[in-house]
């Protein structure tokens, strides 16, 4: 069975959820920001590249940090909104790196 299938499916899920919520739920100008500037990988992260699934990990990893101190100083509702943007960044942080680790031994595999 292919691994990368399953990955790729829950990091382009990931995030799209995290789009959707910051446009959705944000509130300002740096929340309206964070959801566009993810719409730059989405074309090639919906395409399955492995270099786009790389160095949008990389993005990824700010946001979950950014996301996980917004949770720590904000209280009530939207402390639990931030932790639940944060455990889906870090999901997708995840589901990313086993995309391209997997998709890069099912490669090396075919060409054995």
């Amino acid at each position: 069975m292919k691994l990368s299938v399953p990955m790729h499916a829950l990091a382009v899920a990931c995030h799209l959820a995290l789009i959707i919520g910051l446009l959705y739920f944000g509130d300002g100008r740096l929340a309206l920001l964070f959801g566009l500037l993810l719409l730059l990988p989405l074309p090639g992260l919906l395409r399955g590249n492995a270099r786009t699934h790389a160095w949008s990990s990389m993005m990824i990893s700010f946001y979950c940090a950014a996301f996980a101190s917004n949770a720590y100083s904000s209280a009530g509702e939207a402390r639990t909104l931030w932790f639940v943007f944060a455990t889906l960044a870090a999901l997708e942080f995840t589901a990313n790196m086993l995309f391209v680790r997997f998709l890069a031994r099912e490669r090396r595999i075919a060409a054995a």
